[in-house]
């Protein structure tokens, strides 16, 4: 009884620990606009943003506020899927308070100024994310201190191709009970994300096992 109790516990503590290690999840649901951007609650928090392109004319936005003197930091991660072969997404950063004017292919507001970062050609810095078991390919990042209060927009989009992109933003953890307790779902979402079919098939062979588990238990009666 006490070695299944110790189990247990090294079992939920290293799940707490995966939980922990990773960011915040917040999926792109529906199409945005610069108008209407997927809001950041808190840009120093640890966020993780599954999103994806359709095309070069699609553009992703999301939103910030942000305060003299903090730190920010934005970062695009790219799956390893097969799909994602040659897709390449860029990312800007677009304020009133910026005046750096870089050209980004898509509209602009009168007034904003816009800090372009775009993907490295020919660079391949691979890593593996424990959390959801996934190959990444890590593109480009920005950190630095916010020069003045307002609200920042980034935008995501790519010069040629489609595809699934993670934009990391922010690097404070901050998990709590409910994160721990939405995890299963969070988890098998992400799986989702990056492959549909082979998530669906999995929890189908997961669901068969336990109803067989159930099926043998009664049999036993």
């Amino acid at each position: 009884m006490n070695k299944k109790i110790s189990i247990v516990f090294v079992l939920f503590f290293l799940f707490t620990i995966t939980v922990v290690s990773a960011h915040k999840p917040i999926f792109e649901n529906k199409d945005t606009t610069i108008t209407s951007p997927i809001i950041i609650d808190d840009h120093t928090i640890s966020y993780a943003v599954y999103g994806s392109l359709d095309d070069k004319n699609d553009v992703d936005f999301l939103e910030f506020d942000a305060k003299e003197g903090e730190k920010f930091y934005i970062e695009m991660l790219v799956p390893k899927i097969k799909s994602n072969i040659g897709f390449e997404p860029n990312f800007a950063i677009i304020s009133k308070e910026i005046s750096t004017k870089h050209e980004v292919p898509f509209t602009v507001p009168k007034g904003y100024g816009v800090i372009n970062v775009v993907y490295p050609k020919n660079y391949e810095n691979e890593f593996y994310e424990k959390f959801t078991q996934t190959k990444y390919l890590k593109g480009q990042s920005i950190s630095g201190i916010i020069n003045k209060s307002g609200k920042y927009i980034i935008a995501v989009y790519s010069a040629g191709k489609g595809g699934k992109y993670t934009l990391a933003i922010g690097k404070k953890e901050d998990f709590g009970i409910k994160d721990l307790i939405t995890f299963p779902y969070v988890y098998f979402k992400i799986k989702y994300f990056f492959n549909p079919v082979f998530t669906c098939l999995g929890l189908a062979a997961i669901f068969i096992f336990i109803v067989g588990l159930i099926n043998i238990k009664r049999k036993r009666r």
